[in-house]
């Protein structure tokens, strides 16, 4: 029997394989927990096409990811802070901080994507930007006194 896979299971496949499976197995399982449905010419083709439109999409978003990591590398990224004695900052800068002032350059990137330790004295940085699976870049953080 063939079946297309609506769900990933776990030793069997994932969403959208078109698999062979064993009639009952398809029939007393799959089916009835609606983790696959049954394999029609149309349904392959519209897997297909889902699956090729996906593909499309990921490359997209790649491309765009790799415009973004050249735009960023080796950017300062000058942060304003409050400072005491010493060149001692009240306070930290942090992940949060870099992507705000990063949102003010017109880069609209999460905070989570941010690889930086807290700051907590003037001075430069270095901080990791992940964009994307493979994709990172590095940007350098200046803070300096309001």
């Amino acid at each position: 029997m063939r079946v297309i896979l609506l769900h990933d299971v776990q030793g069997t496949g994932k969403t959208g394989d078109v698999l062979e499976v064993k009639d009952g197995y398809g029939r007393n399982y799959l089916i009835p927990r609606g983790l696959a449905s049954e394999a029609t010419a149309a349904k392959e083709r519209e897997v297909a096409d889902q699956k090729a439109r996906d593909k499309k999409r990921i490359e997209k978003e790649r491309a765009e990811m790799v415009q973004l990591a050249t735009n960023l590398k080796d950017r300062v990224v000058e942060i304003k802070a409050r400072v005491g004695e010493g060149g001692r900052l009240f306070g930290a800068v942090t992940n949060a901080d870099v992507a705000k002032a990063l949102g003010s350059l017109g880069f609209k990137i999460d905070r989570k994507k941010i690889s930086l330790d807290p700051l907590k004295h003037m001075g430069q940085a270095a901080a990791r930007v992940h964009l994307y699976p493979g994709i990172e870049t590095d940007i350098t953080v200046q803070v300096v006194a309001e």
